[in-house]
């Protein structure tokens, strides 16, 4: 599909997305709009209506995870990170929430990837919430601070 195919879509705007690498409509669907926008200084709002519209005509469906995640995922909580096992993929470095979910649940979907940890582990992947996801918490290891020949004296002393 031609960039000129697209309502909106002229010389000029034409001329300023083949600067910026987009040679046909589809690269607008696989290239990042943000970048698109500082190489072009069209706005991204501009760029997503583009977008859609080259979708639609192409028929772009959004993908769909129809298995049930919550057999092939495993989460092993480290403070306030984990590491998140889906279908044989470690995706470390994910942040862990704890706390009322109703007031993190808008912060927790802009991420990619989140863990949410109340009475269970809920994971969010793939624009979705799964529940009952296998996790473990790992505890922190402390460092026992071993005692100097003195301390020691000191409490023999003391008995």
């Amino acid at each position: 599909m031609e960039l000129r195919e697209i309502k909106g879509i002229g010389k000029t705007f034409e001329e300023k997305l083949m600067q910026a690498g987009i040679k046909e409509a589809e690269d607008l669907v696989k290239m990042d709009l943000k970048e698109i926008a500082e190489k072009t200084g069209v706005s991204i709002k501009r760029l997503e209506k583009w977008r859609e519209e080259v979708k639609n005509k192409l028929g772009y469906k959004k993908a769909e995870v129809i298995e049930d995640l919550s057999k092939v995922a495993i989460i092993e909580v480290k403070g306030d990170k984990a590491r998140v096992k889906i279908k044989e993929i470690w995706h470390e470095n994910v942040p862990v929430f704890k706390g009322n979910f109703d007031e993190l649940k808008e912060k927790m979907e802009k991420e990619e990837i989140a863990v949410y940890i109340g009475k269970k582990a809920n994971l969010w992947f793939a624009g979705k919430w799964f529940e009952n996801v296998s996790y473990k918490i790992h505890k922190e290891e402390r460092k026992v601070k071993k005692k100097s020949l003195w301390d020691k004296l000191k409490e023999l002393w003391k008995r």
